[in-house]
């Protein structure tokens, strides 16, 4: 298999297996997100690059996350490093150590003029973390196979808990 189609693969496969996990419906697809995605998480589905920003405000109005990203293409070539936060010719961007207390977040990104994707270039969503080491926010961007959302973005709850689980 390539490279090319790896990549490809591993993205389209995250981004599946998250959207997924935030409907609640896989024990193990949750387990497989808490151990590939930091607290916040961008990742380009879209055939093109994309830049922008993303802020996260926690449940004191304070802001926690205020980064700006340059993503490439979903099936661009070459693999990205295993670094956290922006990464070298990377489809996706990783932020650990964002949330520091339960409660309501407010995730906003905006996209920069050229990289607007079906004429969307905002998006605003207030997720729940109901627990600080076990919930990630995805963001997608483009696409993916369980919706087609031009900017995404969900929570995921990785705990073990799946008596509470729906799906």
């Amino acid at each position: 298999m390539s490279r090319s189609h790896s990549r490809r693969r591993f993205l389209a496969g995250a981004s599946t297996a998250a959207v997924t996990a935030v409907a609640g419906c896989s024990g193990i697809l949750k387990s497989a997100v808490s151990s590939i995605f930091e607290d916040v998480n961008v990742i380009n589905n879209t055939d093109q690059p994309v830049s922008g920003s993303i802020t996260v405000t926690d449940p004191n109005n304070e802001t926690v996350l205020d980064e700006t990203f340059e993503l490439t293409s979903s099936d661009r070539t070459d693999t990205p490093t295993p670094e956290t936060g922006t990464e070298t010719a990377s489809g996706a961007v990783r932020y650990p150590d964002v949330f520091t207390t339960t409660g309501s977040y407010t995730v906003a990104v905006t996209l920069g003029e050229d990289s607007a994707i079906d004429g969307v270039r905002e998006a605003e969503e207030t997720v729940t973390v109901e627990d600080t080491d076990n919930t990630n926010v995805l963001v997608t961007l483009g696409g993916t196979e369980e919706t087609d959302e031009s900017i995404g973005i969900g929570a995921v709850d990785t705990s073990d808990d799946t008596d509470t689980e729906t799906g």
